[in-house]
């Protein structure tokens, strides 16, 4: 996510991982296909990155919306 960050570096990664494997689960929901689950899968590194942003972003508006 673009901007100041004022949560610092160590914070941003662990909303990252976890909003990672938010996004990872909701695609595999989604997708729901069948083949091996652990298997390498291009729409699981989508959802990742794409859970990722959500969560970073929803913790951006949160803490602009919060009281000084």
């Amino acid at each position: 996510m673009p901007g100041k960050d004022p949560m610092g570096w160590i914070m941003t990664i662990v909303l990252g991982i976890v909003g990672s494997f938010v996004g990872g689960l909701l695609i595999n929901f989604v997708h729901d296909d069948r083949a091996d689950s652990s298997a390498f899968q291009p729409t699981g590194i989508i959802g990742s990155v794409v859970g990722a942003l959500v969560v970073l972003g929803i913790d951006h508006l949160a803490r602009r919306r919060a009281p000084a």
